[in-house]
């Protein structure tokens, strides 16, 4: 039986309660591929004998030192895992099981799948905790004066049981018949608990084959047994990239994995502007590059050419925000503002990072996204939340990676390291970088892990590598709010209109605080009447100033609240639930929790939690919950906390134009200043008027030309007087 088939077998087995008999085919496995990663962990999981499971769960470690579910069932077993594996160790004797009878009859076994149930963190099967014990703290104004500084501390894990060795017996010549059905019923139901627990949380993905993966039909993308795996070259030292004057050092050594990166050219999925030619296909790379057996991904990759005469050698590479944004989509739907510009000078280069948009494989999370839109509709009683989350958290992690996907792949850094292997693939030698919103952090990975494909860069609404993002939410909305109530106390009919806004502003959290608002949604459930509080006030007002076009409008909101008016309510809860349209999930759950919410700990996130108000319960979703249940999401997700110095500030002579918006709430023009202090050739320039993205919301055209001479010479600081004649924001008065 070919090896595939033994694994799928074995697989079934275990899925439909036949213990002995899959313990058997892994043992069959291992015997015929002692490398069968799958067919030890499979093995070790299938038996009831500790020693055994240990030499198994070793074997496995042996095979892939990064095996999670290995090392969690060593943790269990309480051996340690660190230790060199030896070689000369003979195994213990692996034989296929036979019926039992009368006289081999084995004692009632504790099913070797309990050994991975204890890492349910709490009973009930919810990971996340309620917060409802902890004390009460006093919620106090958002403070930019007080920045909090957190150290990496994980939380403790949870308490585990461990497993419970079977009691000996003595043999006994003959066994009552209901006791023998009772105790067979008994084992059957416990392994199928077992691999029922392991399917819905993801632990048995690496057992299956990639045949069990699911395939894309011909009409969405090439199927994934088309992907090549990558070229293995004989060993040689990788050629050394020209570094760019004092860079910052990279964090970690180089990839051990030497490959080659293919671009290979396909049909767009789009009709390409008329006069423009454009080249679509994808780049073929490892999906980790530490593995030697790693398997491939395809990086969505497209090409508009220059239609100048004498194109410069330098593309202009886009990198859109998220994480999780598709730039693929977002270029072919807003070519004239986005991507004409540039061709007259230079291609236009678009791709959808690792694990987004038509990118193989994309990290989508339907579950999620489905119980978010419930919640937002109201469907979602308040007393099962907790556990309708952690289920939704639980089924999309499981889906991924018995999909194949190894979730801690997908980061900064990764995508940094795709992002030289495109260059290098498509044949450009150096490239003018444009980030927006997290795009800008892609945008400074590379500055210090590639500086030698970076020419020039232009990071907008930036968010500096060593900000912890979660920890940072009452300097971010602190400075949004306040630029808004001295704007208005020094705008003449803002002022007369709405005299005294932060007063009032602040009058009004309080009063919702004590009486929160009752308000019914239309379009949602026909119950739906939510409660809004001031918390819900300050969440409205930010959105208000992070779109450009509706700063002018907040104080008129603000000021219609208070005059009993809470129709704002309504309208923002009905826009909800399209907040994560356009973002694959999946990439965004394993980035913000390998790179922000592991970068602190739940101490220093919770205190920033109780000493700020909240700003609403669904603005830190699809992270529910209190510092210790967000935590608790990201150690279900099976997320890593960051390498040492991989949250380390880059520094670069590159040059580099840096620009912020004066209202931006998530990236404000405070974290533009921290990034330019360490860039030695970089440029500065805060629109007055706008908020997030000014970039893609200024309408004077005044960040277009910034942008375009910068590209031409970055060697030269470019003309900012447009923003000298820019209007200050139409504030909307009666």
């Amino acid at each position: 039986m070919a090896n595939d088939a033994l694994l799928q077998a074995a697989l079934n087995a275990a899925r439909t309660g036949k213990q002995e008999a899959a313990a058997s085919l892994f043992a069959q496995l291992v015997n015929e591929d002692p490398a069968s990663e799958q067919g030890w962990l499979g093995l070790g999981l299938c038996i009831p004998d500790k020693e055994k499971r240990d030499y198994c769960f070793r074997r496995v470690l042996a095979i892939n030192p990064h095996n999670t579910q290995a090392k969690q069932a060593l943790e269990l077993l309480e051996v340690s895992f660190s230790a060199a594996f030896p070689t000369d160790l003979q195994p213990p004797a692996f034989q296929a099981a036979n019926p039992p009878t009368e006289e081999n009859q084995p004692a009632p076994a504790v099913s070797p799948f309990s050994t991975l149930d204890d890492l349910d963190a709490e009973p009930g099967g919810s990971v996340f905790q309620s917060g409802q014990d902890q004390p009460a703290a006093k919620k106090n104004r958002l403070s930019p004066e007080t920045p909090v500084t957190p150290a990496w501390e994980m939380g403790s894990e949870p308490e585990t049981s461990q497993p419970v060795e079977p009691t000996p017996t003595k043999k006994k010549k003959a066994k009552p018949l209901m006791v023998i059905v009772g105790l067979a019923s008994i084992f059957l139901l416990v392994c199928l608990a077992g691999v029922a627990y392991l399917f819905l949380s993801g632990t048995a993905a690496q057992w299956l084959p990639l045949a069990a993966a699911p395939t894309w039909t011909a009409a969405q993308f090439p199927t994934q047994s088309d992907t090549p795996p990558p070229t293995i070259l004989p060993a040689a030292a990788p050629t050394a990239t020209p570094a760019a004057p004092t860079p910052t050092s990279p964090p970690t050594p180089g990839p051990t994995l030497v490959y080659a990166p293919k671009f290979t050219e396909g049909a767009c999925r789009f009709v390409p502007p008329s006069g423009v030619v454009v080249t679509c296909g994808y780049v073929t790379v490892p999906e980790d590059r530490s593995n030697l057996k790693s398997k491939s991904i395809k990086l969505a990759v497209e090409v508009f050419h220059s239609t100048g005469s004498a194109p410069a050698p330098d593309p202009v590479v886009f990198l859109q925000g998220g994480p999780g944004g598709e730039a693929i989509h977002l270029s072919t739907d807003n070519y004239d503002a986005l991507v004409k510009p540039f061709l007259a000078v230079r291609d236009f280069v678009a791709f959808d990072q690792r694990g987004t948009g038509i990118s193989i494989p994309a990290l989508g999370c339907e579950e999620l996204e489905k119980v978010y839109k419930q919640d937002i509709g109201g469907s979602i009683p308040a007393s099962s939340r907790e556990l309708v989350y952690s289920n939704a958290f639980r089924s999309c992690h499981g889906s991924l990676t018995i999909a194949g996907s190894d979730l801690n792949a997908y980061t900064t850094v990764a995508s940094s390291d795709d992002l030289k292997d495109i260059i290098s693939a498509l044949g450009y030698k150096q490239v003018d970088l444009y980030g927006v919103s997290y795009g800008t952090r892609l945008a400074l990975v590379t500055l210090r892990d590639h500086p030698g494909i970076v020419r020039s860069v232009v990071l907008d609404s930036v968010v500096p590598i060593e900000v912890k993002l979660f920890n940072e939410d009452p300097v971010r909305y602190g400075s949004a709010l306040q630029a808004l109530f001295d704007a208005c106390a020094a705008d003449l009919n803002c002022n007369t209109a709405y005299p005294d806004l932060k007063t009032t502003f602040w009058n009004l959290v309080d009063q919702l605080d004590t009486k929160p608002a009752s308000v019914t949604t239309p379009g949602t459930d026909p119950n739906n009447t939510g409660k809004f509080d001031g918390a819900d006030l300050i969440g409205v007002t930010l959105t208000l100033l992070k779109s450009s076009a509706l700063i002018g409008n907040a104080p008129e909101i603000i000021y219609q609240v208070k005059s009993g008016d809470y129709s704002i309510f309504s309208r923002m809860q009905s826009v909800l639930p399209y907040q994560f349209q356009g973002i694959n999930l999946g990439l965004y759950i394993s980035m913000m929790c390998h790179e922000q919410i592991l970068a602190t700990n739940p101490q220093d996130l919770q205190a920033v939690m109780d000493t700020q108000l909240d700003i609403g319960r669904y603005f830190r979703l699809p992270f529910f919950g209190d510092a210790k249940a967000v935590f608790n999401s990201c150690k279900l997700w099976g997320a890593v906390p960051p390498d040492a110095g991989e949250n380390a500030a880059v520094k670069s002579d590159i040059p580099a134009l840096v620009i912020a918006g004066k209202y931006d709430p998530v990236t404000p023009p405070i974290f533009g200043t921290e990034v330019v202090s360490n860039l030695s050739h970089a440029y500065s320039m805060e629109f007055p008027n706008l908020g997030h993205t000014p970039s893609a919301s200024d309408s004077s055209g005044c960040a277009l030309e910034t942008i375009l001479a910068f590209f031409d010479n970055p060697g030269q600081q470019p003309d900012m007087t447009c923003l000298s004649t820019l209007k200050s924001v139409d504030f909307v008065v009666p």
